[in-house]
């Protein structure tokens, strides 16, 4: 089955990585790919710890509004090789950490989404900010994450291993 966790709220990827780990848990084997971002945060940390695959980008990762045309460029290559690697994985449960965000910003081949989204024997697991199509359509579990309070509206920066 599908799930789609979206939405402004924290806790996708944390939510999405539990997951993960209840089924590691079961014995199963999990691929975890992270888009737009470079695999260090605490969960794919964890992960890594239990025996799942993480796929990152390399390198820097900036916010994509503040990247040139070439970086833009290579995250799509660095995304669609990765896309590539969850459509041959043989995972149980693929987690496909902002691939929403991935395909809202035009960073993600469209046809390798629609091949992950057909893949069968395993559960996809996706995270992205906004209610993107086809993942709101597909989707079996649709889970929206919503920002009700958020100490970053203080000034209050990201906190290791709190937000990242």
């Amino acid at each position: 089955m599908i799930h789609y966790y979206f939405g402004s709220g924290k806790g996708k990827t944390s939510a999405a990585a539990g997951a993960c780990i209840r089924a590691m848990g079961q014995g199963m084997r999990c691929l975890a790919v992270q888009f737009h971002k470079d695999g260090s945060s605490g969960e794919m940390a964890a992960m890594r710890a239990l025996g799942a695959e993480v796929r990152a980008c390399h390198g820097g990762v900036k916010f994509f509004r503040k990247m040139n045309g070439q970086e833009r460029q290579e995250l799509k290559r660095e995304h669609d090789l990765n896309l590539r690697a969850a459509i041959g994985s043989d995972a149980e449960i693929i987690m496909l950490d902002e691939l929403g965000d991935a395909v809202k910003n035009g960073a993600a081949d469209m046809e390798l989404v629609e091949k992950v989204l057909e893949k069968r024997g395993c559960e996809l697991i996706i995270t992205g900010h906004g209610a993107v199509e086809p993942f709101m359509e597909r989707a079996d579990y649709l889970t929206e994450f919503g920002c009700l309070k958020h100490p970053y509206k203080n000034g209050i920066k990201a906190r290791r291993g709190i937000e990242w």
